[in-house]
């Protein structure tokens, strides 16, 4: 009886308004109500009231918007898409938005590449890049830095609008820190890391406060080729060659997609999905901790056959003896190896955080004058890579 009374409502609502198409717009209301009461008659108030039905799109069913969609209404297919995108039904919004993208407005398809992104639909929007539909937007700027291309084809205004640079020569130093360090990433997560990275430490610096400056997030794009190899991060550093550095410098740090964390030569080759704790971890290798986990056995051939403070966290004791309160680490084969606590630190298990004690060391080390950490400029030199290094007043080559 329900529905029959719903159906006597709506043809007297449309016998009532049949020739009144000049103040349709007074009876919206009217048309929204028998939309809700009737949702199967979306068809026929649509015929009647086109423009009212598509203001209120968003509202409709999605039993509604897909039988309005099969009516060729252009407005719900949208619509109907970002329903199948919300609803997280990708391959259901696949299958309108391939063959119907084209018919959509220019707002309408910036919208729509900005929800693919949100979704993380890489593989979608590879498709309309390479079809050349992809506009231009915030969503094709995105989709350039996912696939870390090059600089040249990100715009100005979105990396400020994203607040990270372009350019080495855009970064400054903070001549108040022990150490400034020079934060680059190849692709959009990297840059979001990093960025998170540096608000984490500013918020609780360690060892203490001005001991490290970072600066703004630069993206490089994929020139220097870093990848996996042997399952640790790893770039072409040779490269650097081909490009001005800004002076004043004294690490890196450069975020990939893959690979394990490790530093190198005061560069530190860390990936996106990696943790502020293996962050930290590393960043106190740049001061020349060791880990306190069995160390490479090639490193082991000539770090364990030292003798006395190799580290400030690795004592080995061949013809010595350990500093008092000293315990055995498993850095070493040799059962000579020493580390400043039993109990684990962040050297050996980066979840376990920094202790007092080892930010205690940490902080002898960076002020001690007698310790001298490795810069990425004398790595550079040893590879034999001499870079410009420019300043607002000066140019000079950096050599060994």
């Amino acid at each position: 009886m329900k529905t029959r009374a719903n159906k006597y409502l709506l043809v007297g609502l449309l016998l009532s308004l049949c020739g009144l198409s000049s103040s349709v717009s007074y009876f919206s209301p009217s048309y929204l109500y028998y939309i809700d009461k009737a949702p199967s008659q979306t068809a026929a108030i649509y015929y009647l009231a086109p423009h009212v039905v598509n203001t209120q799109l968003a509202r409709l069913s999605t039993s509604q918007l897909r039988h309005l969609a099969e009516l060729d209404n252009t407005d719900a297919k949208y619509q109907l898409v970002l329903r199948f995108l919300q609803q997280g039904n990708f391959s259901a919004a696949q299958l309108w938005w391939q063959t119907q993208f084209d018919y959509f407005d220019l707002k309408q398809q910036q919208n729509l590449a900005k929800q693919l992104v949100i979704n993380e639909q890489w593989s979608a929007l590879e498709s309309l890049w390479k079809t050349n539909r992809l506009p231009d937007g915030d969503a094709k700027q995105t989709w350039f830095l996912q696939q870390s291309m090059p600089t040249t084809k990100i715009t100005t205004e979105y990396a400020n609008l994203h607040n990270f640079s372009l350019s080495l020569d855009a970064v400054t130093t903070n001549p108040i820190c022990h150490f400034n360090v020079l934060m680059m990433a190849d692709h959009k997560d990297g840059i979001a890391a990093l960025q998170s990275f540096k608000g984490q430490y500013q918020s609780s610096p360690e060892p203490a406060i001005n001991s490290f400056c970072f600066s703004d997030v630069v993206y490089v794009g994929n020139q220097y080729r870093c990848e996996e190899n042997n399952n640790a991060l790893q770039c072409d550093w040779r490269k650097a060659e081909n490009h001005t550095w800004p002076a004043g410098f004294d690490f890196i740090v450069m975020m990939s997609k893959e690979g394990s964390a490790n530093v190198q030569g005061g560069i530190m080759h860390i990936n996106s999905s990696q943790s502020y704790a293996v962050f930290l971890h590393e960043l106190m290798h740049f001061n020349g901790f060791e880990d306190e986990y069995p160390l490479p056995e090639k490193k082991q051939q000539w770090l364990c056959q030292q003798e006395g403070l190799v580290a400030p966290n690795l004592f080995i004791a061949r013809n010595s003896l350990p500093p008092s309160g000293w315990q055995k680490s498993v850095a070493c084969k040799n059962q000579m190896a020493y580390k400043p606590s039993l109990n684990w630190s962040i050297m050996q298990y980066q979840k376990v955080g920094l202790s007092e004690q080892y930010r205690q060391l940490w902080l002898k080390q960076i002020n001690s004058p007698l310790t001298k950490p490795v810069r990425y400029a004398d790595y550079f030199a040893f590879i034999g890579v001499k870079p410009v290094i420019t300043t607002a007043l000066s140019s000079k080559e950096f050599s060994d």
